[in-house]
Order: C-alpha cells, then structure tokens, then sequence
C-alpha cells in the first residue's frame, strides 16, 4: 500500500564545474562517481515510509545536465520507470497529459484462489552455504566488460552449428556464467545457476496485462548445473541451459510464481551459488527526451552483487553490449582471463568499485548533451 503524503519527490538540484566530454568515462557503469550525481540523502533509501523517488539533477558547465534517480522497486519495474521518464519528457515539452496514462491494477497478477504451486522454481530453491569460498566476507569490485560484433562472433565460434543462431542476450549469458563459476573456482560437487529476468508483457505470455500497466511484471526462471560439468563442458551446454530456462517462461509459470509468493511467505530469491542477469538494451532508456534531445547515456550505474545488467553502449563505429560485473576481488582476475580467452582479445578498460548499490533500489542515470 502506498500512503501518499502530498509531499512529492525528493528533489537535488546541483551544480558541477565539468564537462560531459571530462566525465563522460566516469559515468560509465560501473560509475566511479555515482555518489557525486546522486546524493545519499539520509533516510531516502529504505523501503517502508521512505521516498518513492529520490532525483538529483546536475548541471554541468558545458551545459549539459545528468539527471540520476533511485527508485523503490516495489513500485515499477524498468518498463514501467521508462514510462514514467517519458510521461516527465511530455510534460517538460508542454504537453497537459500523458500520452499512455498510468494504470496500477495490481490485482491483475494477485496469486490464484487456493494458490497452487505448479512450476519448478529453481531461483528460489534453497541453497547449501558456499561461505568456505570466503566469497561473502571478500572485497567486492565491479569491472565492466564490453560486447560488440568481434566478441560475438569469437564467442559463436565455440558453439555447435545448430546454435549459432542463438540470441546475443543468451550467448553473453552463458559465456558469463561458465566464466564467473570458474572465476569463483567452487566446490565441483556443489550446484549453481544463473536466473535470466524475462518480461511478463505481451502477447507470448497471455497475460492480458493493460496498456499503462507500470508495476513489476517479470520473473526470472532459473537453470541449474554441477559446477565440475558446466566448468569443463563446452560453452554450448551452458547456452543450451540458459534458453531452455527462458522458454519455460508462459502465463503458468507467472501464476505459479504468484502463488508461491503467498505460500512461501515472499522468499528473497537464491542468494547462494546465483547469478543474475538483466537485459536493459531495450527498456527504452536511450529514448526517453525531457525536452533537450536524447541522453548520451542511460541505465543503471553499476552492478549488485549477483546481479548484472546489460545496457546499450553505442560508438560512432557499432553497437555494443557493456555489462558490469561483481565479483571479489581475489577472484576478478581469473574471470577476466576467462573470458577474454573466450572471446580471444581485451574487452575493455575496466574501473574497480568497492561499494555495490543497495539490492532492492534502482538507480538510474541519465547523461543529456547540451544542444
């Protein structure tokens, strides 16, 4: 339940002696400077009786402005944030009205009447303790490593011919995972899996949810391997994996998770032996206008813990994927040297970060060139 008090969002107006063109690689996830754009202010990062929006609008010398937001995540979902963003760009540019107005129906996806659990739901399992690995009292960094068409293709050449075709989202996914659990260097006898967060919207899966609709509405279907077989059998078992999880994803399976919902008393998801991927490529952020053109770029700052997210990261030569990732420090370097043998060159240049953002808020940033 929301309790609207009248009081608004939490506004930060703010001034910054640089230009975008000095910061611009800073910005980049995993931003080295996201506490300077987007100010803690004290008590704005709970979850009951706090803020729902916490906004920070920098102006830069040049001109141009980052706009930077936390949001309370039980509220939206990126789809539903984007519509928002863009409602506010409506509304900048004069506009009365949004142009999709904004519905709640939250009942929509309320569990069944008994609920009844009828889907295997593997990233809510429980999980053996893998705290031997040292993994939870480590230092924890984040590097950004960066796909484009070169490491694609190094990538399919590790796949079977009845694979090729796969997704460029399921092919980083399960480069990622091989690498990460190898990096991690695990129990061989133990278990892990990687959850692919897959949007509930559509027609595939029959939801019926109404235009406007902004609340959550995704799940993340979970696949699950021995470490020693995902470790040493080729990158193609581990794709194979992944796209069978995603299938899976229907109306039953959305109902099912409802349902456990209720039944379970709203488990976190697995935190052991999880990883946990986001595709924010086509969420839409990279068109959202307030008023002064395109943002230069846009997505979340940086990665969480056992979650990272794939945002868009376009140069005047391709498109690419970047995708932040966490992982401790002691076990970073192997990761690295993981997968740049799968993808056979250097992806990247990577900035270190200690300090993962909160779990269950979401930041954004948005980086607006003057005109």
């Amino acid at each position: 339940m929301v309790d609207c008090t009248g009081e608004c969002v939490l506004f930060v107006e703010a001034n910054a002696d640089v230009t975008l063109e000095e910061i611009v690689d800073a910005i980049q996830p995993p931003c080295s400077v996201l506490e300077d754009f987007l100010c803690n202010v004290p008590g704005s990062d709970g979850i009951l009786g706090c803020p729902l929006l916490l906004v920070q609008v920098t102006i830069l010398r040049c001109r141009g402005f980052i706009f930077a937001l936390r949001l309370n995540h039980t509220m939206c979902d990126a789809l539903g944030l984007v519509q928002f963003l863009n409602t506010v760009g409506e509304m900048a540019q004069g506009k009365n009205a949004p142009s999709i107005l904004p519905v709640w129906e939250r009942q929509v996806l309320n569990a069944r009447d008994p609920p009844r659990i009828t889907c295997i739901h593997h990233e809510y399992e429980e999980m053996i303790d893998y705290s031997e690995q040292g993994s939870d009292a480590a230092v924890m960094v984040q590097k950004s490593f960066c796909f484009g068409p070169k490491e694609i293709r190094a990538m399919k050449m590790h796949l079977p011919p009845h694979l090729s075709n796969c997704s460029k989202f399921d092919l980083i996914t399960s480069c990622l995972w091989k690498c990460r659990t190898i990096a991690l260097e695990l129990n061989p006898e133990k278990v892990v899996r990687v959850s692919c967060m897959v949007n509930a919207r559509g027609r595939r899966n029959n939801l019926h949810l109404p235009l406007g609709y902004y609340g959550n509405a995704f799940a993340y279907p979970a696949t699950v391997s021995g470490v020693k077989q995902l470790c040493e059998s080729p990158l193609g078992y581990a794709l194979e994996l992944v796209m069978k999880a995603k299938v899976e994803m229907n109306e039953e399976y959305m109902r099912s998770v409802a349902d456990l919902m209720v039944i379970r008393g709203r488990p976190l998801y697995t935190l052991n032996g999880n990883f946990i991927v986001s595709d924010n490529t086509r969420t839409g952020f990279r068109e959202v206008n307030l008023g002064w053109g395109k943002p230069a770029f846009s997505g979340p700052p940086k990665a969480l813990n056992l979650v990272s997210f794939y945002v868009q990261h376009k140069t005047e030569k391709e498109d690419r994927i970047l995708v932040p990732v966490c992982l401790p420090l002691w076990s970073m370097a192997r990761f690295q040297q993981e997968l740049e043998e799968m993808t056979s060159s250097t992806i990247v240049e990577n900035i270190n970060n200690n300090r993962p953002a909160n779990r269950i808020n979401v930041n954004v940033v948005l980086m607006i060139p003057r005109l």
